[in-house]
């Protein structure tokens, strides 16, 4: 039995070791510098409050790592400087009673989403940090004048369908905030899975089309055309062979007659030479 109790001591003791290292290692130091980027609101909180605060977006540090946040804690404090911070989901903070339920985290979230970025207009980020203390504090907080677009963007979440931003909170000793996730807290310290290459078209060109070769003639020689019969030219003026030898006769007396006219012609000159 004594051996029994001391095992049990033992690991009692070593179980509240382990969670005091767990909880030391997940401790971070929160700097709170005030709102960067704002506007003065008027607000009224259940607890007592009534009074102008910085509505906007808050420059914290967060082990020494600069981050935008929003409080989600307006019935808090905000401490200068504390160690004791730890990131947990929207739902565990901020702390009970005003602790966020599933629903008004999705808000929140889809509200960043919507309206929240880092060169955002100071008005703008006055009515994005009411908006949110809005759905945190319910009916234990109210705005007194203007809201700077929060109601219109309260309004606004009805028709969102969208994705909500990938948000984390900050919950410590003084006020709780809310940032986007940093890498290796909540869901961001899964792995982001490798995408699949997608198949590489190699792009085929267009053969060129050629032109079709018409019919080619068979080998062998040419074939010759069909030889009909040579065609005579017309004939001249030729007579005809019953007229030939009168003809020649003919001829030969004009022959004659020449050589005689040829023979008189100088008689007669030398006659008139003569005279």
């Amino acid at each position: 039995m004594l051996n029994a109790a001391r095992s049990s001591l033992a690991l009692s003791l070593v179980t509240a070791l382990g969670l005091a290292a767990a909880s030391s290692v997940q401790a971070h130091l929160v700097e709170d510098f005030g709102v960067r980027r704002g506007a003065p609101a008027h607000i009224s909180l259940s607890t007592g409050f009534n009074g102008f605060a910085g509505a906007g977006i808050k420059k914290i540090q967060v082990d020494g790592v600069q981050m935008d946040a929003f409080c989600i804690d307006p019935f808090t404090m905000a401490l200068r400087s504390s160690p004791g911070y730890k990131f947990v989901p929207l739902t565990k903070a901020p702390e009970a009673p005003f602790t966020l339920s599933a629903s008004g985290a999705t808000e929140i979230s889809d509200l960043w989403a919507m309206f929240y970025n880092p060169g955002m207009k100071e008005n703008k980020a006055a009515g994005l940090q009411l908006a949110i203390w809005e759905i945190v504090g319910g009916n234990d907080f109210s705005v007194i004048g203007k809201d700077y677009g929060a109601s219109i963007m309260l309004a606004a979440l009805r028709s969102y369908s969208g994705p909500g931003a990938g948000l984390i909170a900050l919950t410590g000793p003084g006020q709780d905030y809310v940032v986007l996730t940093p890498p290796g807290q909540g869901p961001e310290g899964n792995p982001t899975p490798t995408p699949t290459p997608s198949p590489i078209h190699t792009h085929t060109p267009t053969p060129t089309p050629t032109s079709t070769p018409g019919p080619t003639r068979p080998p062998g020689p040419t074939p010759t055309p069909p030889q009909g019969p040579t065609p005579t030219p017309p004939p001249h003026n030729v007579p005809d062979s019953g007229s030939t030898f009168s003809l020649f006769a003919f001829a030969i007396l004009g022959l004659l007659a020449i050589n005689k006219i040829g023979y008189l012609v100088p008689v007669l000159t030398r006659v008139q030479k003569r005279r």
